[in-house]
């Protein structure tokens, strides 16, 4: 079941992204929010604790590195160095998704905790 989770996640994050980069009216980026809200959630073949402590962390370092990046843009765009801000909730809510699934297969495969 946990492999069926994932295929839909990575069907939608490619619908997601595909939408995003083509669609502008509002809404486009649900899919690609949620692909990567199912990939974040859905167990692993081995679930333990472990993994669960990871995904967490995780989740807690992607939340602060995001949040950082957009007060960094914010500053930029404030000051004239950027010609972009990161105003959209969803916007942010993907990039902490993805840099939460980003960190977390990094620490699993890697071994880094």
């Amino acid at each position: 079941m946990h492999k069926i989770a994932k295929y839909l996640g990575l069907l939608l994050i490619g619908i997601g992204v595909v939408a995003l980069l083509y669609d502008t009216s509002p809404g486009a980026e649900i899919p690609l929010l949620v692909g990567l809200f199912i990939i974040l959630v859905s167990k692993e073949k081995i679930n333990d604790e472990r993994v669960e402590i990871l995904k967490a962390s995780s989740t807690y370092i992607a939340l602060i590195v995001g949040y950082s990046l957009k007060l960094i843009s914010t500053n930029l765009y404030a000051h004239q160095m950027i010609s972009f801000q990161l105003v959209e909730i969803n916007h942010f809510l993907i990039l902490v998704l993805a840099l939460a699934i980003g960190i977390y297969y990094l620490r699993l495969y890697l071994s880094w905790e």
